[in-house]
């Protein structure tokens, strides 16, 4: 299987798994910058996408959600990846989208 079936089908599958905001987050969240992680260096490291989950929710002490871009999940083992995309990390943020954001990297 090469990367573009691979990821239709990885992606595809967790549609599947999910509702409300968690699906809604995975269709809005998993844009450019998110896919070339996977296809330049996610996919050639590893050669599949087992264990690794793209908009994975974390929920904080006062159960507010927070959104990882991925989460990689082989056991015990738990690693969050974060992908700064031009757009949603710098061009459209203005102070209270800053402060937000400083807030739920520091927590993640």
């Amino acid at each position: 299987m090469n990367y573009e079936q691979a990821h239709e089908k990885f992606i595809a599958q967790h549609l599947a798994s999910r509702t409300g905001e968690r699906r809604g987050r995975l269709e809005r969240g998993h844009g450019h910058a998110e896919k070339l992680f996977l296809q330049n260096v996610w996919w050639p490291l590893r050669g599949d996408f087992n264990n690794l989950h793209p908009e994975y929710e974390v929920l904080d002490l006062q159960r507010r959600a927070y959104f990882a871009d991925f989460a990689f999940l082989p056991g015990p083992i738990k690693l969050l990846f974060e992908i700064k995309g031009y757009a949603a990390h710098v061009r459209d943020m203005d102070r209270l989208k800053y402060c937000n954001e400083l807030n739920r990297e520091t927590f993640l």
